[in-house]
């Protein structure tokens, strides 16, 4: 059975909306980023390239921003990006996966991961509007904010949040982690989605972070391809289990162990150091402790 997600195109160029591309080249010497930057009274509908002054000295790579994300990439995870801005898209007749209040979009171009099922790309929603407007994205919010209040909790994966315009559910999760960035926090782990019980796959697999700034105002969703040599490359049942993997179990046994599989591989993925998977894990972490929501 072949898996069908339903989602926003969001980088096709509609009424309002402004689409540009910069290209990431690596830095030398950056000096701390200001904390204190404000909104503009009209908001700016244009990615553009912030010079290498202004990054944070934690962090090599080029700064790009789209308001209000502003987040550093390094070249060897990718070599540009392309931002866009969409306005409010609303209506009762509309599936809610196509409605918003207006968001914004960051697509990683040249991205270190090519050709997989997933685009590696950011999203940043005014949350209250957002989860007013939309059911799951109300749903969502709430789970990453009782994760967020609680951190050391254990997280189920039924407790994780999931993306709100997906129509499909997480199969599994692994390296579940709060992580912090420029100035809020969010829930970080590696996922798949699918309408049935799929196999674990380098064409699927996610690095998935949700994440709110300290206020409460903007709600990010990150979608970053990401391998790991262990695991099959797609999600054909045929395909060649690699050494180290866990077999899928046979999909025509009703007796077959699919929960026992899914924890197989959530325990290998977890001890899994972060410098075997491609892109490294802690590159993917520092890319999103980087970002910062101008407010």
């Amino acid at each position: 059975m072949k898996k069908a997600l339903l989602f926003i195109s969001f980088f096709l160029i509609v009424s309002a909306a402004c689409d540009l591309s910069v290209t990431v080249v690596p830095t030398s010497n950056p000096v701390a980023l200001p904390t204190n930057t404000s909104t503009p009274a009209t908001p700016v509908i244009e990615a553009t390239f912030i010079p290498a002054a202004t990054l944070p000295s934690a962090f090599d790579g080029a700064e790009v921003a789209v308001d209000p994300l502003h987040i550093v990439i390094s070249p060897a995870l990718a070599s540009g990006a392309r931002g866009t801005q969409f306005t409010r898209v609303e209506g009762q007749d509309l599936p809610y996966f196509e409605l918003t209040p207006g968001h914004t979009v960051l697509r990683l171009e040249g991205y270190l991961l090519q050709n997989k099922f997933h685009e590696p790309q950011i999203y940043v929603y005014p949350a209250q509007e957002y989860a007013e407007m939309v059911p799951p994205a109300f749903e969502n919010i709430h789970r990453l904010n009782n994760i967020l209040y609680d951190p050391n909790a254990p997280i189920s994966i039924d407790q994780l949040p999931t993306v709100p315009f997906f129509n499909a559910a997480q199969v599994f999760a692994s390296n579940v982690q709060v992580i912090s960035f420029q100035n809020g926090r969010g829930v970080r782990f590696l996922t798949e989605y699918a309408q049935y019980a799929a196999p674990v796959n380098n064409h699927e697999l996610i690095y998935h972070f949700q994440g709110l700034t300290g206020d409460g105002a903007y709600y990010i969703i990150a979608i970053l391809p990401i391998s790991m040599p262990a695991l099959v490359e797609t999600g054909d049942i045929a395909a060649t289990l690699p050494t180290g993997g866990i077999a899928y179990p046979d999909i025509s046994n009703p007796n077959s162990d699919f929960p026992g599989y899914y924890a197989a591989v959530t325990n290998l993925l977890n001890n899994t150091t972060p410098d075997v998977f491609t892109p490294d894990l802690t590159q993917l972490d520092q890319l999103i402790q980087s970002m910062r929501i101008a407010q």
